[in-house]
C-alpha cells in the first residue's frame, strides 16, 4: 500500500543528496586557489554533472581510481 510512496521518497532523498553534493562542489570550485579538490568517496555526483565538469576541462578521478579512495577534481590553470 505504501510501497510506491516509500520508493518515491527514497529516490527523492537520493536525488536531493546528490544535488547538495554537486552544489557544494561548485561552491568549492568557486573559491579554490590550489587547483585540486578532494572529496570523500561517500559523496555522489550524477553522470551529467561529471560530464559537464569534464567538458570544462576539469579532470575527474573517481574513488576507485585513487589510492586514497577519494574523489579528486583537478581544475584547469587560472589565467
Amino acid at each position: 500500500m505504501y510501497g510506491e510512496n516509500i520508493e518515491h521518497a527514497l529516490r527523492a532523498r537520493k536525488y536531493n543528496a546528490i544535488r547538495a553534493d554537486e552544489r557544494e562542489l561548485i561552491n568549492a570550485i568557486t573559491y579554490d586557489t590550489d587547483g585540486i579538490i578532494k572529496r570523500r568517496p561517500c559523496f555522489g555526483y550524477s553522470e551529467e554533472f561529471i560530464g559537464e565538469l569534464q567538458e570544462h576541462d576539469i579532470n575527474v578521478c573517481e574513488p576507485d581510481e585513487n589510492p586514497d579512495e577519494s574523489w579528486t577534481f583537478t581544475l584547469p590553470p587560472m589565467y
